[in-house]
């Protein structure tokens, strides 16, 4: 084995056992410098809209910044474990917290245009109160189960005194736990997708429930969220056929392109549709918040932008204060008799127009 950091691929020490194949400089540059011009755009817009919820998907798009860019560095120095560990630990997890994105995303949207008695189980499939939480819990145990095999490999593989026969049991076991791991991530990734697609048909059943002014926009960010999750699951699914076929020994694992096609691409449109079609652009300004004041029975949002309100008044189920208008001032003597013949006749409050009667005498 050899090593060479001139401008094309590095191998030859124990580490990189954990990729089964050489890495390349030039697609570890264009990655660094994708994901990092993509970050910028999204760290731009997180607080541009003050999407604070976000705060998961961010995290995620950094471990894809860092994740390429150390993969970068341990090319240069392959003999530098914690770089190598690093870049496979980062594109490894991070998917999970472009997900979580997804899932609170996708909660925010069911609370802004479901009307209160439609949030059941039969309508959503999960009562809404519980989709974000279900999912992200169910998806931090899949992460939970990723770690441990890529910690377990980065302990054992991290250790000199090793035979070559133990290395390959370790990095069988690892494989073994990473299979797990992302064979779950793959259900609850493709529920998710279904459970979105469904909501997308389904909610056309209260169409006329829909915030006024946001009809358009909720299904433009509805469908990004069934997109950016597609595309999650895609690579997820690469990814479980990468560590599952041949017991890890196949062409996905000893080849790079499949990693970059399959992984990176995937991950670079999920940053595109979000950059493109932002959550903080669509939803109303108190869904961006981390609280959940808007799960509150009987609470009815207020529109994004005050320019909002006051051109459309009813967006994202504005609260309306009905304040009826003030009573006319009472006539006195003199203006009862310059009007003889006119009918006294009582004015709602609510009803500004006079009275019909008052123009047949």
């Amino acid at each position: 084995m050899s090593n060479s950091t001139g401008n094309s691929t590095v191998t030859g020490t124990t580490s990189w056992a954990v990729y089964g194949y050489d890495l390349t400089m030039p697609l570890a540059w264009i990655g660094g410098i994708v994901f990092t011009l993509s970050a910028l755009v999204h760290i731009f817009q997180y607080f541009k809209h003050r999407a604070w919820y976000l705060y998961l998907l961010m995290l995620g798009i950094l471990m894809e910044v860092f994740g390429y860019w150390t993969r970068v560095l341990a090319i240069q120095n392959p003999s530098n474990n914690a770089a190598v560990f690093m870049t496979f630990l980062l594109t490894t997890l991070a998917p999970s917290f472009l997900a979580a994105g997804c899932y609170m995303t996708f909660g925010r949207i069911i609370y802004w245009v479901t009307p209160e008695n439609r949030r059941g189980f039969r309508q959503v499939w999960i009562p809404a109160r519980f989709v974000t939480m279900i999912f992200i819990c169910l998806d931090m145990l899949s992460f939970t189960i990723q770690c441990i095999g890529i910690f377990f490999l980065i302990a054992k593989l991290s250790n000199s005194d090793r035979t070559s026969d133990q290395q390959n049991q370790y990095i069988k076991t690892t494989y073994n736990i990473l299979r797990v791991g992302f064979i779950m991530q793959n259900i609850v990734f493709g529920v998710f997708t279904i459970v979105v697609l469904r909501f997308m048909f389904a909610s056309k059943a209260w169409k006329f429930d829909w915030p006024e002014s946001g009809s358009n926009k909720w299904r433009t960010l509805g469908w990004s969220v069934v997109i950016a999750a597609f595309l999650i699951f895609s690579r997820s699914l690469f990814r479980t056929f990468e560590f599952t076929l041949n017991g890890g020994d196949n062409y996905l694992r000893s080849h790079e392109w499949p990693f970059y096609l399959f992984d990176m691409v995937p991950i670079v449109f999920v940053l595109m549709v979000y950059n493109v079609a932002h959550p903080g652009r669509f939803l109303p300004s108190d869904y961006c918040t981390i609280r959940h004041g808007y799960k509150k029975p009987g609470y009815k949002g207020v529109p994004a932008t005050k320019a909002e309100e006051d051109e459309q008044p009813a967006a994202g189920y504005s609260r309306v204060s009905l304040v009826p208008p003030p009573l006319a001032p009472p006539r006195n003597n003199a203006q009862m008799s310059q009007a003889p013949n006119s009918s006294v006749t009582f004015s709602s409050p609510w009803n500004s127009r006079p009275s019909p009667g008052a123009d047949r005498y």
